[in-house]
């Protein structure tokens, strides 16, 4: 992720996308005139380098998402003056009770110092849906984005909202969602085959209208991959909130190796990683590797992580997601992803320590829903060649663990002799 205007956000990700030797997706803030959450919805005009920064970073297979807000309006909308809110959308605003419109602040401040006073608007109002509409409509077809990141829809509690004039049944209910759907839909039937819609944390009921979610909250102490469990290639999650302080390097390598196990998109990263000489080869090895990988996040389901045998001990570092905030996980890390219709299982294995560590897993593979009696295993590595055994329904190894050698077991069945293989 970068921000600000593309003389210095375009050779900053190219740089990046170049180390990486990947396609890169780039989360744009700051690429509009106005400041951050502040005189929103009023994005364009964009800043004068942006279209053509847009195109020379997607000629070289970076991919731009630029940041919008799917929720606010900002009650002065234009500095300190009230340009559109009072005639345009205070009527389609979410309202208390009282009738008053719902007022948010952030950390954004106004021009004279005093805080930025954003409302929500009530999703239902063809007021919102069709600004919303309008302002990803200019980025894809006229800007070219290949995506757009819109904040809030799936993190962002709803708001009851009483305004009769609305429609919808006063106070709480589905009918929020259903605004939002209706939003989506039409954005969706407007934008180009090959766009993308993001937006914040997961929310599950708008899994269906968004091709990404940005899952920067996951950053706590014995957090278990549920939703990827359950929801894992639907929807792409992506990206941690990767900070400083001095544990950073460690609190990187728990993060991305977790990411990996979990089936995320690694990232969400700022360019000055490109000088971090422990960090940068670390996130470079995992991204390679998930990139190997991809079709079992895109098309799999994730199966039990396998369980380690022996003494892996522990690795703690400061995750600073609020203030210091230490998180503390295996120092190695391990995960199971599986395509059904293709009868092949992953296997994936993250040393996140600076120090190798042995230790055994022993399965049998139909527990992770293979059919077949012989398999081929073949090790895949994110720079290495990778090599090829057999072995029966039980994989039994005992292996140590290197740092910065992250790893996948790829496994398939294979036909006995004068038999097909089997599927399912």
């Amino acid at each position: 992720r970068s921000s600000g205007k593309a003389e210095t956000v375009v050779p900053q990700a190219l740089d990046f996308a170049r180390e990486m030797g990947l396609p890169t997706g780039l989360h744009w803030y700051n690429w509009h005139q106005i400041a951050f959450d502040d005189d929103y919805p009023h994005y364009f005009p964009a800043h004068d380098d942006f279209e053509a920064g847009v195109a020379e970073l997607q000629r070289n297979g970076v991919f731009v998402m630029p940041y919008i807000n799917g929720r606010l309006w900002d009650t002065r909308d234009h500095g300190l003056e009230d340009k559109a809110f009072s005639t345009v959308a205070l009527p389609a605003t979410a309202r208390q009770e009282s009738g008053e419109p719902y007022i948010e602040t952030y950390n954004s401040k106004e021009p004279d110092g005093s805080p930025v006073r954003l409302a929500p608007m009530c999703p239902t109002t063809p007021v919102w849906q069709s600004k919303v509409a309008e302002i990803v409509h200019e980025l894809t077809r006229q800007c070219g984005v290949k995506g757009v990141y819109i904040d809030q829809i799936a993190a962002a509690k709803p708001m009851p909202c009483f305004d009769p004039s609305h429609g919808h049944p006063l106070g709480g209910g589905h009918w929020w969602n259903e605004g939002y759907w209706h939003m989506l839909d039409n954005i969706h039937a407007a934008i180009p085959h090959d766009a993308m819609l993001t937006s914040e944390c997961n929310a599950e009921p708008f899994l269906r209208w968004f091709d990404g979610y940005l899952s920067w909250h996951w950053q706590f102490q014995d957090q278990v991959p549920a939703f990827s469990a359950i929801y894992g290639g639907t929807i792409q999650l992506f990206g941690r909130a990767y900070r400083g302080g001095t544990t950073r390097d460690l609190a990187l390598r728990m993060k991305a190796g977790q990411q990996l196990v979990f089936g995320e998109q690694i990232g969400w990263i700022t360019p000055d990683i490109l000088e971090s000489t422990n960090g940068m080869p670390f996130l470079k090895r995992m991204a390679n590797l998930r990139w190997k990988l991809s079709p079992y996040f895109h098309q799999g389901r994730m199966e039990r992580p396998p369980i380690l045998q022996g003494e892996v001990p522990n690795v703690t570092a400061d995750w600073q997601w609020s203030g210091e905030w230490p998180v503390t996980i295996a120092a190695i890390q391990t995960g199971a992803w599986r395509i059904p219709h293709e009868n092949r299982l992953a296997l994936v294995f993250v040393n996140v320590d600076k120090k190798p560590h042995a230790a055994t897993f022993d399965l049998d593979l139909i527990d992770y829903g293979l059919s077949g009696e012989h398999f081929a295993v073949e090790m895949v590595g994110p720079d290495t060649p990778d090599a090829t055994w057999q072995t029966g329904r039980r994989l039994k190894q005992t292996v140590e663990f290197q740092p910065d050698r992250p790893f996948a077991l790829e496994i398939r069945p294979i036909p006995a002799p004068g038999k097909s293989a089997p599927s399912e």
